[in-house]
């Protein structure tokens, strides 16, 4: 009765849901890198929820330029850019394998010179009082071209997540290799003696190789070298073709000194040399002198088989003693022996100029583009399957022995041995390995954190090395903590604890219902206590014992059999 037209007092029952426990958002990243631009603003932490969005609010990729390589036998070689930022190519990764809304923290433009550790620490600090973020992930961090700031930007993250709590940091390793620049210490261990000891952590190894192609400017000049390495004298670049003709000038002279020179024979011989020259001059870049020569040799040539020359001996009074006609050799063989090989045909020509002027080199140029893969550390791809598995299978699900999309292979194959050092190490510092299976593709094949190590204590074992214990237990925690906010200035007493403690235990039994809790009864997989705290100035206390599940990380299979 919402308009009473009779006085007196009229009852409307409104009805009211309970309170109730609301599921935490489990995996929210936030991207701390370089973008185009940044519509919103830079050091500003914007939501997307598409990577159409991405595009709309930062842009593109930064359009590398063309370097071009001329291969001996393989024709020419595309050569892989030195990327500076890797912001674009990473959400396209994190959005192909499960990734859903996240933040994205532009922390400069395409005109910086380059990645560096304090842009990075400002993104990271626009974060820190952001509640909703519940991953980092740093896709330009490899490319810091100091290592040092590298595991100096990681530590500061894995701090933070520490201090906020309800956040974890995917880390990469800085070489997507077994072994440093320096060839002193492999990848691996250097990356332990840097990296913080952190449950709220996790790395990865090694790098992927993608199925994306780079971003390349077509309107910028293409740099196109030639066979010939930098340095290298022309003399004895095409010392063999030289050497070839040297030889035919050989022939040449003996058949001619014997006394019954075959012009036809002298004819093939001219031949020869002229085709090692036009070979020569196909890749030649000064090409003037080297035609010139052609010319006049291909003159003489025709002339024997016009029968105009055929006088080929030594002229009187010779001083070399050589017949005239060896001189068509020698000219060529100097011509080829100052002719140079350091630029390809398509240098200083764009690519969009390129189709038009040369069109057969333009499509090996398009095949070479077409075949060259991004290098991606994995980070972002992994903050994909974590928001794939949250949403498909939960967030105590562990995150691998799943596939990943976009992927060709890993970087570096690892072996069994190999992951048996990467997986368990006394540090505690597990590094999860990514494998490629026949048949099942590249797999995420680990789930620990970087704080893996096996602590006794009482007979019981770290429960936080595994990522989902981690992560479920952050979420349920501010799940919680929101939940019991209704009930703060709420009366003290039976009642309010009566209520409060209802609301957990049905959250907490959906969560076993769901399989998140482990225990065969609801009294194995959780417990609520509510009541007076008298030794905290009576407070409401309230204590919730949860068993958390844990992967079945080794499988031991034990076959038995009895002789008849």
């Amino acid at each position: 009765m919402s308009n009473p037209t009779t006085p007196g007092v009229s009852v409307e029952e409104i009805t009211r849901l309970p309170y109730s426990v609301t599921l935490a958002d489990t995996a929210i990243p936030a991207f701390i890198g370089y973008t185009e631009f940044a519509t919103e603003g830079y050091n500003e932490p914007f939501k997307i929820d598409s990577f159409l969005q991405y595009e709309k609010y930062f842009g593109k990729a930064k359009k590398e330029n063309i370097q071009l390589k001329d291969v001996e036998g393989k024709g020419v070689q595309l050569i892989a850019p030195e990327v500076q930022f890797l912001m674009y190519y990473s959400l396209q990764m994190y959005f192909a394998n499960g990734g859903g809304p996240c933040y994205i923290v532009s922390v400069g433009n395409y005109t910086s010179s380059e990645v560096n550790y304090v842009d990075l620490k400002n993104g990271l600090d626009m974060i820190e009082n952001s509640k909703e973020p519940t991953l980092t992930v740093f896709p330009d961090a490899t490319l810091l071209t100091d290592q040092e700031d590298f595991y100096k930007i990681y530590n500061e993250a894995i701090t933070q997540a520490e201090q906020v709590k309800n956040r974890f940091v995917i880390v990469d390793t800085y070489y997507g290799n077994s072994t440093t620049s320096s060839g002193n210490l492999n990848t691996i261990s250097y990356f332990r003696s840097k990296v913080k000891t952190s449950s709220h952590a996790a790395a990865y190894y090694p790098h992927l190789k993608t199925i994306l192609n780079y971003t390349f400017d077509d309107k910028t000049p293409i740099v196109h070298t030639g066979l010939q390495n930098t340095g290298e004298t022309s003399g004895t670049f095409y010392v063999g073709e030289s050497s070839a003709i040297e030889e035919l000038r050989t022939l040449a002279i003996e058949e001619i000194t014997i006394g019954s020179a075959d012009a036809f024979v002298l004819a093939d011989l001219l031949a020869q040399a002229i085709a090692i020259a036009e070979e020569v001059k196909e890749t030649a870049d000064v090409k003037t002198a080297l035609k010139v020569a052609i010319i006049e040799a291909k003159a003489v040539l025709e002339a024997i088989y016009d029968g105009t020359i055929d006088d080929f001996m030594i002229p009187e009074g010779s001083e070399d003693n050589e017949p005239a006609f060896s001189e068509e050799f020698r000219v060529l063989k100097e011509a080829i022996q100052a002719a140079e090989d350091k630029v390809g045909d398509a240098d200083g020509i764009t690519l969009k100029n390129l189709e038009s002027s040369n069109s057969a080199l333009y499509n090996q140029v398009k095949k070479e583009i077409r075949s060259l893969n991004v290098i991606l550390p994995p980070s972002s791809t992994i903050a994909g399957v974590y928001g794939r598995i949250d949403s498909v299978r939960g967030v105590w699900k562990a995150p691998a022995n799943v596939s990943l999309n976009y992927v060709v292979t890993p970087t570096e194959k690892v072996s069994d041995k190999e992951q048996s050092e990467l997986n368990i190490d006394v540090s505690g510092k597990s590094i999860n390995a990514i494998r490629t299976f026949t048949g099942k593709g590249t797999l995420v094949w680990g789930a620990r954190t970087l704080d893996g190590r096996d602590k006794k204590e009482e007979d019981k074992d770290n429960e936080w090395k595994y990522i989902q214990v981690r992560r479920y237990y952050d979420m349920i925690e501010q799940a919680i903590n929101q939940a019991l906010k209704p009930f703060i200035d709420q009366p003290n007493i039976s009642h309010t604890w009566l209520r409060a403690k209802t609301m957990l235990e049905n959250f907490l039994h959906q969560q076993w219902i769901d399989g998140a809790l482990a225990g065969s009864t609801s009294k194995e997989a959780y417990s609520v206590e509510t009541g007076l705290d008298k030794y905290k100035d009576k407070t409401m206390n309230v204590t919730v014992k949860v068993a958390l599940v844990r992967p079945a990380e080794f499988i031991v299979l034990n076959f038995s059999h009895k002789l008849q």
